[in-house]
């Protein structure tokens, strides 16, 4: 009965095997996020090792976690730090415009206009990354390809602005879903965002055989 309980095909285990998981690549990329200057090879090592372990069964995740962390540092770093300062500027000017909105309708107007932009601008960071992890390519073409699948799938970016508004907001609010909702919301993410990159990417034999060169 012990060895059915523990077999590694049993229901239970698999799940319990997900929730460590899930548990520690969160903690993982806390860890890192957390000196801020490698939160872009992080994110994008986060979402690569979600992909592989939650959506293709794969058993090598802190592997694949620290390999993409590794391969991502040149892009990712200046990539991560673009993206915190767009996030800070976007939190402080909401402040601001939020203070004229107490005072006048026409603040009011630019607060919920500001939002509406700073919601796509959200949705396509949450592309820039996951996007990093599945291609190679530099700084300038990274942001030019993310605009582009952006505004090529403008539905899924919206859906992906939200994602990330409501991860933010549960964690900034709460605190302790940190340890697991960054790599809960990577896998919900790449719902939405592995569909665009399919025409993209080479089969997973090819990139198999690729990752293991």
């Amino acid at each position: 009965m012990f060895d059915k309980l523990m077999d590694s095909d049993n229901g239970l285990v698999i799940t319990m095997n997900w929730i460590t998981d899930c548990l520690f690549l969160s903690m993982l990329w806390l860890l890192f996020s957390v000196f801020l200057i490698p939160f872009g090879p992080a994110t994008a090592a986060l979402y690569d090792a979600a992909v592989h372990t939650f959506r293709r069964g794969e058993k090598v995740v802190y592997r694949r976690f620290f390999r993409s962390l590794k391969k991502n540092l040149k892009t990712g770093i200046p990539a991560g730090l673009i993206s915190l300062a767009v996030g800070w500027a976007g939190f402080k000017v909401w402040n601001l415009i939020g203070a004229m909105a107490s005072e006048s309708q026409l603040g009011y107007a630019f607060l919920w206009g500001f939002f509406v932009v700073f919601l796509v601008v959200l949705g396509m960071l949450s592309f820039l990354f996951p996007l990093l992890s599945r291609f190679e390519t530099d700084l300038p073409r990274l942001f030019g390809n993310c605009v582009l699948m952006c505004m090529a799938n403008l539905p899924k970016t919206v859906a992906l602005s939200l994602l990330s508004a409501v991860t933010i907001w549960i964690c900034a609010w709460l605190w302790w879903p940190v340890i697991f909702m960054p790599c809960l919301s990577a896998v919900v993410a790449s719902f939405f965002i592995e569909p665009v990159f399919a025409p993209f990417l080479p089969s997973e034999s090819e990139e198999d055989a690729d990752g293991q060169n």
